[in-house]
């Protein structure tokens, strides 16, 4: 099944446009680099500080539970190494297939975003991962099963690392409502 949707993928999306535009947005992806980036410009802002720690947070856990960990238990060949009629837009990349760091990342940053800012920001930070976790699929160098395991597994870690920090380090703003009804 996985690889009839590559093919499909193949078959119907593959054209010009999309042939350039997909593998620039997959290296947004690499190393998270898009979702620092966002997270530096967060800490710069007071208002913002939380989410971007949160942002690195969920993304540092994220790498050692999909990269390090499921990674390497699962031990997945990439499509193109099962497939080698598969042709790729970009360099091969190297470890295993399952699940899709890319994704992982992307949707554990834009989870943080989404619970901790909401929208727009979030909104627009969930488009986004979405788009980099299926240029992995349309480049053939991750399954759509690698894809959607590694969204979710992100999705979760990222709102993980957001209810854990709301319940053992509430924001200043709800210290002080807390404070000020205790005084009363």
């Amino acid at each position: 099944m996985d690889y009839a949707i590559l093919q499909w993928i193949r078959e119907t999306l593959w054209n010009g446009v999309t042939c350039a535009f997909f593998p620039f947005v997959s290296t947004l992806g690499n190393g998270g680099a898009v979702w620092f980036a966002i997270a530096a410009v967060l800490l710069c802002v007071r208002s913002t500080r939380r989410a971007g720690a949160l942002m690195i947070l969920a993304l540092a856990v994220t790498y050692l539970v999909n990269d390090v960990t499921i990674k390497n238990l699962v031990e997945r060949p990439r499509p193109f190494a099962d497939h080698p009629e598969l042709t790729l837009l970009i360099p091969p990349p190297g470890g295993f297939s399952f699940p899709s760091g890319h994704s992982a990342s992307s949707f554990a940053a834009a989870g943080v975003l989404f619970w901790e800012k909401r929208r727009p920001i979030g909104v627009c930070a969930i488009v986004l991962a979405a788009l980099i976790a299926f240029s992995r699929a349309f480049l053939c160098v991750h399954y759509p099963s690698d894809v959607l395991a590694g969204s979710l597994i992100g999705f979760a870690l990222g709102i993980a690392c957001v209810f854990l920090a709301r319940r053992y380090l509430p924001p200043k703003e709800a210290g002080k409502a807390l404070t000020e009804q205790n005084q009363e």
